[in-house]
C-alpha cells in the first residue's frame, strides 16, 4: 500500500506540476510576441522591414497560437494517459481510496472533455481567425472566448481537485 500511495502521490504531483508548466508557457507566448515587437534585434527589424508592422504581428501572433495548439494538444493526450495510469493504480490498492478514486475520475472525465471536445473546437475556430481582421471584431471571436473560457475554467477546477486529494494524501503519509 505504502509505495503504490507513493508512486499514486508523485503521480499527481507530476500532473499539477504539468498543469502549471502549461498555464506558464501558454501565457507567455502572446507576450513574448508583444516584447519581440516592442524592442525588436536589428536583425529582426531588416529581416521584416519587408513585411511591415501588422502583417509581423499577425505572422508572430499565428507562430504563438500555432505553439499553443501544439502544447494543449499534448497536454490533454499525456494527462489521459497520466489519469488512466493513476486511476488504474488507485484501483488495485487495497484498501481502496474512494475518495481518491473519485476526484481522480472527475479530473480525468474532464480532461477527455476538454482535449475530445473543447481543445479541438477551439483549434478550428481559432484558425479561422488566425488573420482575420480585428476591427471590427469578427463574430466568431465572441464563441472563441467564451470556449477559451469554459476550458480554463474547466483546467482550473481540474487542477484544484488535484491539488486537494495532493494535500490529503500528503496530510495521510504522517
Amino acid at each position: 500500500m505504502v509505495s503504490s500511495q507513493l508512486v499514486a502521490t508523485a503521480l499527481l504531483t507530476f500532473w499539477i506540476g504539468l498543469n502549471l508548466f502549461v498555464w506558464f508557457a501558454a501565457t507567455r507566448t502572446f507576450s513574448t510576441v508583444e516584447r519581440i515587437l516592442k524592442s525588436p534585434d536589428p536583425r529582426f527589424s531588416q529581416a521584416v522591414e519587408p513585411l511591415g508592422d501588422e502583417p509581423t504581428r499577425q505572422v508572430l501572433r499565428y507562430a504563438a497560437s500555432e505553439i499553443n495548439r501544439r502544447y494543449f494538444r499534448a497536454y490533454g493526450w499525456t494527462e489521459m494517459l497520466l489519469g488512466v495510469v493513476l486511476l488504474g493504480l488507485l484501483w488495485r490498492q487495497t484498501p481502496r481510496d474512494t475518495v481518491g478514486l473519485a476526484v481522480v475520475s472527475g479530473m480525468l472525465a474532464l480532461v477527455v472533455a476538454l482535449t475530445l471536445i473543447v481543445t479541438p473546437w477551439m483549434t478550428s475556430l481559432g484558425r479561422t481567425l488566425d488573420f482575420a481582421p480585428r476591427t471590427p471584431e469578427p463574430p466568431q471571436m465572441r464563441r472563441f472566448w467564451m470556449l477559451h473560457g469554459a476550458f480554463t475554467s474547466l483546467d482550473a477546477v481540474k487542477f484544484l481537485a488535484g491539488l486537494v486529494l495532493l494535500i490529503r494524501w500528503l496530510a495521510g503519509l504522517r
